[in-house]
């Protein structure tokens, strides 16, 4: 391919608004991009000598490289006002970020996926302080293992904390332990040394766990109730404002955006006549969660609404309907029931425990309830779940995958029924 060489370019005047190449574009000395918005003044930024792409473009005090290729496109500046130089996706995402500790001499290199960046000065004094901390991290995650942006999701987590349901992604979490709780029942805090899983030829004993714990009082169920229908009621609104409010955010319009495109537009697909509130909803309590659901990460919040869409058909849409989306969340017992999920929860019972189940036990109603409605623990005993996993792999002959699976293997985990 035909490339253009710039052999010396001291400065581009503001009098030409966009300038882009319409081959590949080689720098072969450092050029000056003149007037980039800085902030609410302005600044000039330098293109590093040896920095290729497709095209970059100046206009109205934005500058952006299109599709840097291998070789990398590096930026730096000359001004010792700007403390940092980001470089945000198309989508506004800050995906590098570096000091401009040696005005002149610093730069920050671009990344080479395919896409359309916008180089930004900035004043910055810290790197890694561009996402929220995450409670819990160990490690945070490495968008391609060259352009770091440490706390815009978690890699590892801490002991007990255990990662959500986003592995691999800027938006992951880490999942603090619990334990489900809901009607009469709440689960043991800690399961007993789990059965070896057989052969797949031969069905493995579900892990047993240990004598359930006491319940909690009566009064905390009820409290905790309240809190739930609260969250439901501030959910089911469509108002972000009080979201906003019962969380104590600030709130981050990509990140909503990256949360729709990411969780809501798979949970609806399918479904006829969703309406943009109803989206919004879903979306604003995936990405901000609720006073009593910001345990979970926006994965497993997003799981919960698939949860409740696999048991009923729908994605919650009344405030009646978010408070059962909410109590599955909390692991309480759903005011509303679906025959279906109970038949198909009931036939999985008694494929998994080879015998059906007595619903005036605790344990077996604990399961068939799990299974129904995907009920969360709120605090996680990941021994006992990768018993359950390998468990249900030997029961099925596959891994699980949707959620109902992956309600199977909670209540394998958590309900403590036995065969």
């Amino acid at each position: 391919m035909k490339k253009i060489i710039v052999t010396t370019v001291l400065a581009l005047l503001v009098s030409f608004p966009v300038l882009a190449a319409t081959t590949d574009f080689v720098a072969d000395n450092n050029i000056t991009v003149k007037s980039v918005t800085f902030g609410s003044t302005i600044t000039d930024m330098l293109i590093i000598s040896g920095s290729t792409a497709e095209s970059w473009s100046y206009s109205g005090g934005t500058f952006t490289v299109a599709n840097p290729d291998s070789s990398k496109f590096r930026v730096g500046t000359a001004s010792t006002s700007v403390t940092a130089i980001l470089v945000k996706n198309s989508v506004g995402t800050t995906v590098a970020c570096a000091l401009n500790s040696t005005a002149g001499t610093s730069y920050v290199t671009l990344p080479t996926t395919t896409d359309t960046y916008t180089i930004e000065p900035s004043t910055l004094t810290d790197c890694t302080t561009l996402c929220t901390t995450i409670t819990g991290v160990s490690t945070y995650y490495v968008n391609d293992g060259t352009y770091t942006i440490p706390g815009c999701g978690a890699a590892s987590c801490q002991s007990p904390y255990s990662l959500s349901a986003t592995t691999g992604s800027v938006t992951a979490s880490c999942n603090p332990p619990g334990v489900i709780g809901g009607g009469t029942y709440t689960s043991p805090a800690t399961p007993a040394t789990p059965a070896t899983p057989a052969t797949p030829a031969t069905p493995a004993t579900p892990a047993t766990p240990a004598t359930p714990a006491a319940p909690a009082s009566a009064a905390s169920y009820a409290q905790q109730w309240q809190n739930v229908l609260a969250d439901a009621t501030t959910v089911a609104s469509g108002k972000i404002e009080q979201i906003l409010s019962a969380m104590g955010a600030t709130r981050n319009t990509q990140a909503e955006t990256s949360a729709a495109s990411k969780y809501t537009t798979p949970l609806v697909s399918g479904l006829k006549n969703i309406t943009a509130e109803v989206k919004s909803a879903i979306t604003n309590f995936v990405n901000y969660g609720t006073p009593t659901t910001k345990v979970l990460g926006a994965g497993e919040r997003a799981g919960v609404v698939n949860s409740y869409k696999a048991a009923f058909g729908r994605v919650p849409a009344t405030a009646a309907q978010w408070k059962d989306v909410i109590a599955i969340g909390n692991g309480r017992w759903p005011g509303e029931t679906s025959s279906a999920a109970d038949a198909k929860a009931t036939t999985n019972f008694k494929k998994i425990y080879l015998r059906a189940p007595d619903r005036a036990n605790a344990h077996d109603d604990a399961a068939v309830t799990v299974m129904a409605y995907g009920l969360r623990p709120s605090a996680r005993n990941l021994n006992s779940e990768k018993v359950a996993i390998k468990s249900f792999k030997a029961i099925y002959g596959f891994a699980p995958t949707t959620a109902t699976n992956w309600d199977a293997v909670r209540a394998i985990a958590y309900s403590g029924a036995k065969r």
